[in-house]
Order: structure tokens, then C-alpha cells, then sequence
């Protein structure tokens, strides 16, 4: 589904918690996570050199911070299975945490891939049961 242009823009202005909730819930409920490749990974730094491993819920989103931030570099997706049970556990083994829903020039939700383990096992726990509502 493609996000139109007001909609991107409106996202994209969210506070970080804010995206960081639509990011839980879109994800939870696409079962897609996007990020940015070209032979290899896109990786940020934050300001202590730890590495930052971003993440979006669409396309479109990642496709803005390629145009900005990591020119040459394409949105590539991945199931969300893969991001729980092999990418998340590799991130917080090797020290690296996750940036999620970058917007250009904004990096402020960088959880710890187990916070955004448990925050999106609880989401998906929520829709298997049945219960709307957003995170604590």
C-alpha cells in the first residue's frame, strides 16, 4: 500500500515516541520491516560510537532518509520473524541498537533491540487476542 504525500509528511513530523508507537503497531500488523541496503547494511553512529542499525515500517519512510542521509542506498524489506528471532538477537549480541523510524536530521528512538523485542511481542499479543489499544 502506498502512503500518499500528506500522509508521509504527517508521519514523518511526529515526535519520536510517537513514531516509535506507529512503528510497533505498523510493523505488528504488516508483519514487514524495511531498512536500507547497498552491499550491506546501513549503519548510523550515535555520539559515543555505538552503532545504530535503523529501521522503518514502509518503504517510503526509508526511501526519505536514503534521499538525505545514505545516498545510493535502496529500501530493502524483511518479515518480521526474521527481525525477532535473528536479526534483534544478533543486534543485542554484537552491541548494536536500533534506530527506529529515523527522519532526516532526527535520531532520537534508539531502543535496545531487547525493548523492541518485548515492545513488539507485546503488540503482536494484543492483535492475536483480539485487544486494541496502544503501548503503556
Amino acid at each position: 500500500m502506498a502512503i500518499d504525500t500528506r500522509q508521509l509528511q504527517a508521519v514523518v513530523m511526529l515526535p519520536g515516541p510517537q513514531r516509535y508507537e506507529y512503528f510497533v503497531k505498523h510493523v505488528a500488523e504488516t508483519g514487514v520491516v524495511w531498512s536500507l541496503y547497498r552491499q550491506g547494511w546501513a549503519l548510523a553512529k550515535k555520539e559515543d560510537g555505538t552503532l545504530v542499525f535503523p529501521l522503518w515500517p514502509d518503504s517510503e519512510f526509508a526511501q526519505v532518509c536514503a534521499d538525505y542521509e545514505w545516498t545510493g542506498y535502496a529500501p530493502q524489506s524483511f518479515a518480521l520473524d526474521e527481525l525477532m528471532t535473528e536479526l534483534l538477537p544478533q543486534l543485542e549480541q554484537d552491541g548494536i541498537v536500533t534506530g527506529v523510524f529515523y527522519t532526516p536530521g532526527a535520531r532520537d528512538v534508539m531502543p535496545t533491540a531487547g525493548l523492541l523485542r518485548a515492545d513488539l511481542d507485546d503488540e503482536m499479543g494484543r492483535r492475536r487476542h483480539g485487544v486494541e489499544g496502544g503501548m503503556p
